[in-house]
């Protein structure tokens, strides 16, 4: 069983970095853009300065984080000329910051009818469909945002990443393996690329090149957890090195000492030992951090071995509650329930 749950939040952080990172590049533009790179150019001379000014003025707001202030300035903007697409996608950028996700997609939809070009719009997009968890749309709008950026800049490491990340999302190891391996051709010491690279290869039942990875990331940088914990959980899941995998954990759980999938791992490493009141201490207190389907399923494994069946069985609910696709999970609770 795999040990991942660090990537969604890697994954999630590398589209936001990505978004934030080009999109700042945007906003410094924005505070010197001619008057035909945002659409000001065809107005009227009287219309054209005051769209400018409102234009201006919720970029002032927004650098001041003064959202709805700045959505009310873009929308006199749109007032007085609806075909600014820019003043879409800025009131839609605040809208997210709102959290007001269904009026933001309603604002980018329309940006991009007016600008299919505009590269913002997409990333906003792609931002957007991967916090509401539409992986497939958000893959379709980033592709064609690589598309767009890479003929300017091919080896934009912030926008390889980031589709890197959604092609994993997707289960397309394939391409993402291809992609990691393609930034680490820019950048040998991405320790964060050559780790996701590493859980790629575990996913894709490579695990003996998994292992390697994540020693070479050690050896770039001998702190990173999340490589200190998968290398110390590979280890115990085959069993083998249990005492080099709990030293390895424990300096993961040091550094993130209430990190819940760490405190599992170590709990794991005890199962493997067969020290299952150490075992179950740190199963339930890593439960207790994190809610997540394998933790239960451990601690159901820990107590089902010390011959506690009914919590065993509690553990192992709980776990098809969180993730119901778990088919050799339902075979092994069939098994007690006989």
């Amino acid at each position: 069983m795999s040990r991942h749950r660090v990537v969604r939040f890697l994954i999630w952080f590398s589209v936001a970095a990505c978004v934030l990172s080009l999109s700042g590049r945007v906003w410094n533009k924005a505070l010197n853009l001619s008057e035909g790179a945002v659409g000001f150019g065809g107005l009227k001379e009287k219309s054209q300065t005051q769209a400018q000014a409102h234009y201006m003025m919720g970029l002032f707001y927004e650098n001041q984080n003064k959202f709805d202030e700045a959505i009310a300035e873009y929308k006199q903007t749109l007032a007085l000329e609806k075909d600014i697409s820019a003043a879409r996608v800025r009131i839609a950028a605040n809208l997210i910051r709102k959290n007001d996700f269904p009026n933001a997609l309603i604002e980018l939809q329309e940006a991009k009818k007016l600008d299919p070009e505009n590269i913002e719009t997409g990333l906003l997009l792609t931002l957007l469909y991967t916090i509401q968890n539409s992986s497939d749309k958000a893959v379709e709008e980033y592709e064609d945002v690589l598309k767009k950026a890479s003929s300017a800049d091919p080896k934009n490491v912030d926008i390889i990443k980031t589709l890197a990340g959604l092609y994993y999302q997707q289960k397309k190891f394939p391409e993402a393996l291809n992609l990691y391996k393609l930034i680490l051709d820019i950048d040998k010491n991405d320790y964060e690329s050559l780790f996701l690279l590493g859980v790629l290869l575990e996913e894709s039942g490579k695990r003996d090149e998994a292992v390697e990875k994540f020693k070479e990331v050690l050896r770039l940088k001998p702190d990173y957890p999340n490589a200190l914990n998968s290398l110390g959980y590979l280890y115990a899941e085959d069993g083998l090195q249990l005492n080099e995998a709990e030293e390895l954990i424990k300096k993961a759980i040091l550094i993130e000492p209430d990190n819940g999938a760490y405190i599992d791992s170590l709990g794991w490493v005890y199962f493997k030992r067969n020290e299952l009141d150490k075992a179950i201490e740190h199963l339930e207190k890593a439960g207790l951090l994190l809610f997540d389907p394998l933790i239960y399923e451990h601690l159901g494994d820990a107590y089902f071995k010390k011959g506690a069946q009914d919590k065993a069985r509690a553990s192992w609910q709980k776990s098809l509650e969180l993730n119901p696709a778990q088919d050799k999970l339902k075979e092994k609770l069939n098994r007690i329930l006989r």
